[in-house]
């Protein structure tokens, strides 16, 4: 037997030894964590105190890491086939997640009965990430709700960062191909558990940690911050000014990623303290979409002017729910009822 045959058979082996041992020691924190576990979720997965519905998406307990970046570019998971079942898809950055509230689409007569998925990012301000995801696994849902926000970094932009905390760095995630996108979530997830159970050796017991993505319509799981469902929080108040303007760039960029994510667009501009209502209303002029900007009125926030908190989002997504079945672009996108087929 010659040596490189020798060698290749070696190497087979300590791989498939050290994929034993991760599934071996993945599934031993887990049952020590008592979060829940099954084969099905292939270790991409920490549900939510059991509940497999979920997964934990923001974790770390000293370096805050994320996990859906990978999730969606490496399809791993159901994510990504829930999206492309859904009617309509919510894009923006983490303003959105916190602006949407789903029980308020299921209980609105006009949206009950369609398919909602929030494919907003945390941390990630620019679109270009979720255009590149949009384009690998071909998501065309009937209707885009897109957040046209200015703050930092136009969504509209070729921006590829995402910032977590003071930390802005490139998406990583965008790199990868889908096996290093696989093992990737698979050592994070398995990191995060050794942190668990190293936390729960220190304590005398288990505390769940971080926020969950729900993995069928994209929601984080906020209700778990006491902030964010809180009553008596602060006014949202707006502190720019209001003189602020699109600029060619983000009109061709936007151009060309209406274009290519295809279904009819509808745009959006969730309020904070630093939103500029004229920049995504001159936006919505040049591409000829229709623009729904709920106002400042009544809202209210976790942060001191950053996010919406429960109270504002209910708020926000009651004015957003009773505006988009009056624009053109939800009449031509469910024509047909929202019961038929795309």
């Amino acid at each position: 037997m010659s040596e490189s045959v020798i060698f290749k058979r070696y190497v087979a082996l300590v791989v498939t030894f050290g994929l034993a041992v991760v599934l071996a020691l993945s599934f031993c924190l887990s049952l020590l964590s008592r979060d829940g576990w099954k084969f099905g979720d292939a270790l991409m997965q920490i549900p939510r105190q059991g509940n497999s519905s979920w997964y934990r998406d923001f974790g770390g307990r000293n370096i805050p890491q994320i996990q859906d970046q990978d999730i969606f570019y490496s399809n791993l998971g159901g994510t990504i086939d829930a999206a492309r079942q859904a009617d309509i898809v919510f894009l923006g950055p983490s303003f959105v997640s916190y602006a949407l509230d789903r029980q308020t689409l299921q209980e609105s007569p006009a949206t009950a009965g369609l398919n909602i998925f929030n494919m907003a990012f945390v941390g990630i301000r620019g679109g270009e990430f979720s255009r590149r995801v949009i384009k690998r696994w071909s998501v065309r849902p009937r209707l885009w709700v897109i957040n046209a926000d200015d703050q930092f970094v136009h969504f509209f932009s070729h921006d590829l960062n995402v910032t977590l905390g003071p930390e802005k760095q490139l998406i990583a995630a965008a790199q990868r191909n889908r096996l290093r996108g696989y093992l990737t979530v698979l050592g994070r997830n398995l990191h995060w558990r050794i942190e668990d159970a190293i936390a729960a050796y220190r304590t005398g017991q288990f505390s769940p940690s971080g926020l969950y993505r729900h993995i069928a319509n994209g929601d984080m799981g906020l209700d778990a911050n006491p902030g964010y469902v809180a009553l008596g929080n602060r006014p949202m108040l707006s502190a720019r000014d209001p003189d602020c303007h699109t600029n060619q760039a983000v009109i061709d960029y936007a151009k060309t990623f209406v274009g290519e994510v295809g279904g009819e667009v509808v745009l959006t501009l969730v309020p904070h303290s630093q939103s500029c209502v004229q920049q995504a209303a001159e936006l919505a002029r040049a591409l000829n979409v229709e623009l729904i900007a709920p106002p400042f009125d009544g809202l209210t926030t976790i942060d001191g002017g950053g996010h919406l908190d429960q109270q504002g989002a209910k708020k926000f997504t009651s004015h957003l729910v009773r505006e988009i079945v009056n624009t053109s672009a939800f009449k031509r996108a469910f024509e047909a009822g929202p019961g038929e087929s795309k």
